[in-house]
């Protein structure tokens, strides 16, 4: 395996092994990690009502055993990622969508790869430098690896919303496009690979103060142009009726008003407007099959302006946060 295989791999959270083995504190802990991924431990275990030294330890069993990650969630284009879509493969049979979609996984390129039980046995998101990465990815190295039949992409015209956190609305926790300058892509940057990094620990190698870096982040949450946060697992924790979700819009509605209409909706943690065969993509998050069923036909097919709509369930899931490709040590400003 090449050493850029072995990076992917290594910050990959791994797919559903077939169990669920965590208890009350765990649960309460990512819970706590992702209203505000940079709680010190101190504060996490008081609220968690066990000791510091306890919280470190669950916390870090959790990061290695790939149920969680904590990274900033911005526009990726704050990190340099001006391309995004979403490559739509149908398998020969030679392989099983879960071998092909952990194959993929290892792409750097790839963020969130998916097997789905819909007609397409590999659903895989794509973040790229710019379109022409992204053509290349989806139908020059996806497309050429064994058990391919063919490759669909469907390229993102937005990246409309995002939310992270699997159990219970967090009206505020929403990630929405914002401009941000220089100083504040240099930040994220840095969150991007150590959500829980100190602020002082890079404030001098941006040329900042641990004050300015302090306050630019807290104004940047407040803004709802990022957040660091826990990134769990969907599978993992439980949610194993999640599902991608196609959906084709009328002329009279719009797609933008769609995809607004879809982040009021609980169960939906990101939504997308896309190029191709469907407008808007958006993904739902249940643990039930009954609740994955009356999202899709009561809360989604009945809004104004659906006029189709085609589920991708997930079998399996590989994911990892959006990280830069590189990070320049040298400030930006």
């Amino acid at each position: 395996m090449s050493p850029s295989a072995e990076l992917e791999r290594a910050r990959t959270l791994l797919s559903d092994p077939g169990y669920t083995d965590l208890d009350a504190v765990d649960r309460q802990l990512i819970e706590l990690l992702q209203a505000d991924g940079r709680i010190p431990y101190a504060e996490l275990g008081r609220r968690a009502e066990i000791t510091e030294k306890t919280a470190r330890r669950r916390v870090s069993r959790l990061l290695s055993e790939g149920y969680m990650t904590v990274a900033a969630v911005t526009d990726p284009a704050v990190l340099g990622f001006n391309a995004l879509g979403l490559a739509l493969l149908t398998v020969d049979g030679s392989r099983t969508p879960v071998e092909l979609a952990a194959e993929i996984a290892e792409l750097p390129e790839a963020d969130y790869v998916t097997a789905t039980t819909g007609p397409y046995g590999v659903v895989a998101e794509l973040v790229c430098t710019d379109a022409r990465e992204l053509h290349d990815v989806a139908f020059g190295r996806i497309a050429a690896l064994p058990g391919v039949r063919s490759v669909e992409l469907l390229p993102y015209l937005r990246l409309h919303y995002q939310q992270a956190r699997l159990s219970g609305a967090l009206a505020d926790g929403a990630v929405r496009p914002r401009p941000l300058d220089d100083i504040d892509r240099a930040i994220l940057t840095r969150l991007a690979v150590d959500g829980r990094a100190a602020f002082r620990d890079f404030a001098s190698a941006l040329g900042l103060s641990e004050t300015t870096i302090r306050s630019r982040y807290s104004r940047m949450v407040d803004t709802g142009a990022a957040r660091v946060m826990c990134i769990a697992h969907p599978l993992r924790l439980g949610y194993r009726h999640s599902s991608w979700v196609a959906i084709r819009t009328d002329g009279r509605s719009g797609a933008q008003r769609v995809a607004e209409a879809l982040t009021r909706l609980e169960s939906v943690s990101y939504v997308a407007l896309t190029a191709g065969r469907w407008d808007v993509l958006a993904e739902v998050v249940t643990a039930r099959d009954e609740h994955l069923l009356n999202v899709l036909d009561e809360s989604i097919r009945g809004l104004d302006g659906v006029t189709a709509m085609q589920a991708w369930p997930y079998i399996a899931v590989y994911y990892k946060a959006i990280h830069p490709r590189e990070v320049s040590p040298e400030p930006c400003c």
